[in-house]
């Protein structure tokens, strides 16, 4: 199914926020709960500090960090921060620590200011892989992943937002439980993805054991999630 394009309130998201936006339901409406995607939020976080230099070392005022939004998303995380000048343990501090939860409370804020989303009191404990730097996707199919990066561009940006393709964009560049994709498989991978989406058991896809997440051939960041509160699009 495919949901319309960006009403009023999302067209003035940021790309953090359209990447939590774009998670949704059938209807192109945010999840119930974004509690499973906290990884996403995350991520979210990831890209504000390559955004917003004055984030990795606590600045009071925005400086422009060492990415332009118009790069793919591949080559901020690859490339962005080492190109200029920038450490990979700068940014992996920053986003496990006070800093990225700053960021994935600021994301929360936007959509909860936005009306596009509410707080629900609750508890949550879990723990995430994000990648970082090196090999920045987790999936099987690599070349899958190379398909088409200008539709993947485009979604992102509110221009094409269907709502099966953002699901496997954002699953995909965001490391998330996709045991392996055919470019002509979308719809199983979206069903998949709207699962995860929404706490249902998904049997585990590349990690399959929270053990072998962190492996040489993946740069991940292996983060305890606590939450006092989620995100909800309920009434």
């Amino acid at each position: 199914m495919r949901s319309e394009r960006w009403s009023a309130p999302t067209r003035e998201l940021t790309l953090p926020e359209r990447i939590a936006w774009v998670l949704g339901d059938e209807d192109g409406r945010p999840v119930s709960s974004l509690t499973e995607p906290a990884g996403l939020l995350v991520a979210a976080a990831m890209v504000e500090l390559l955004l917003d230099a004055s984030l990795l070392d606590a600045g009071s005022s925005y400086r422009r960090g060492p990415v332009e939004p118009t790069d793919p998303l591949l080559c901020w995380v690859a490339d962005g921060l080492l190109r200029q000048g920038g450490h990979k343990s700068d940014l992996g501090h920053a986003v496990t620590g006070p800093r990225g939860a700053q960021m994935i409370r600021r994301t929360m804020d936007r959509l909860v200011e936005r009306g596009l989303a509410h707080r629900e009191p609750r508890r949550v404990f879990g723990y995430l892989a994000m990648p970082v730097f090196g090999s920045a996707l987790r999936v099987h199919e690599t070349n899958a992943l190379h398909h088409d990066r200008s539709v993947v561009r485009q979604v992102l940006d509110g221009a094409e937002p269907d709502e099966d393709t953002a699901m496997v964009v954002v699953l995909l560049h965001h490391g998330r439980r996709v045991r392996a994709l055919h470019p002509l498989d979308v719809g199983t991978a979206a069903d998949r993805s709207r699962a995860i989406a929404s706490g249902r058991f998904v049997r585990p896809g590349i990690d399959q054991d929270i053990v072998r997440l962190v492996s040489p051939t993946v740069q991940t960041v292996l983060a305890a999630l606590t939450a006092t509160e989620v995100l909800s699009s309920g009434g």
